[in-house]
């Protein structure tokens, strides 16, 4: 009913989701052409079994972008942990286990940022466990192991507070930047959003979409006379009728001080909700347009018309006493 729809992703999102694929394939890049230096066949092919899996995950991750990304990030730690304890791989054995905490810490960070105390807590685990040979074999990686480690799963879980934080004040100025506060419809943003979405949506269908628009008669007068607040509970009262009187599958918008619109796919006569909701709220006019085939302005210029055809047909508005029930 009020015409909002919150974005299915955010620029926060989209932002950590490229970072962490960028960060993974400018790593796997680095690593191969050292390897390709080195050449040595053992490293080229571990480098082809986790850029094969690199490219799955990808692929994968267009249907499910957060579990595949989650699962291909903690799977780097058992693939480095087998990595380093390969016979012939060109890091000498005695740094492997300095180098596998080394290479470990940005998945333990990007677990730890994609799942919080949980994904920190799975992460540590995941790497002590794994690489728990290799940390064995050295008192300085078993001395270091906890302290990098650990920091970077704090930063990895402040991370994911930083980015719940910055989403939910996205999705706050996402939803103020399309509803009317005064109502919690939707504004004319909104509205021009919503537009081509219910058109093509009618069209597959094959039904008509109905645009209407409403106008609150002498809405300035009412304020002039009986002050704004009298009128916010006049606009309240219009918005009230519209919710009882429409289908919960039309969306109402309120796109200016006194000026509302309604999206409809499917009803027959609109004559029968405008008469509906002028049972509660006498005192508006209305105008519609088959916006079927017409652009938003075409629909709109026409509906406004008929608005206004009906509007030079209402009396002045009525005294204070009709309103009491506001």
């Amino acid at each position: 009913m009020d015409g909002k729809a919150g974005p299915d992703r955010n620029e926060v999102s989209i932002f950590w989701n490229t970072y962490y694929w960028l960060t993974i394939w400018v790593s796997l890049a680095i690593t191969v052409t050292v390897h390709l230096a080195g050449n040595n066949r053992v490293d080229l092919r571990y480098d082809i079994a986790f850029v094969g899996w690199t490219m799955a995950a990808q692929l994968l991750a267009v249907r499910w972008p957060k579990q595949v990304k989650l699962l291909h990030a903690i799977s780097v730690l058992p693939f480095l942990a087998y990595y380093f304890t390969a016979p012939a791989i060109l890091v000498d054995p005695s740094l492997r286990p300095l180098v596998y905490i080394l290479f470990s810490l940005f998945p333990i960070y990007a677990v730890s940022a994609m799942a919080g105390a949980a994904g920190a807590i799975a992460s540590l685990a995941l790497a002590t466990f794994s690489g728990m040979s290799l940390l064995l074999s050295s008192r300085l990686a078993t001395a270091i192991a906890p302290i990098y480690w650990g920091l970077a799963a704090m930063m990895g879980y402040g991370h994911y507070r930083l980015t719940r934080v910055l989403q939910e004040h996205y999705r706050r100025l996402a939803t103020q930047a399309i509803s009317d506060p005064l109502t919690g419809l939707g504004n004319r943003r909104a509205l021009e959003r919503d537009f081509n979405r219910y058109r093509e949506l009618a069209q597959r269908e094959e039904k008509r979409l109905i645009l209407t628009l409403w106008d609150i008669n002498d809405l300035k007068k009412i304020n002039d006379i009986h002050g704004h607040a009298f009128g916010d509970r006049v606009i309240k009262k219009f918005a009230r009728a519209v919710a009882n009187s429409a289908r919960s599958s039309d969306p109402f918008y309120r796109i200016g001080g006194d000026e509302f619109a309604g999206l409809h796919i499917g009803i027959d006569n609109p004559n029968d909700l405008i008469r509906r909701i002028r049972e509660k709220s006498p005192w508006i006019s209305a105008g519609w347009a088959d916006a079927t085939n017409l652009s938003f302005e075409e629909a709109y210029k026409k509906a406004d018309q008929n608005m206004y055809t009906d509007k030079s047909t209402k009396s002045p508005v009525p005294a204070v006493f009709e309103f009491d029930d506001l």
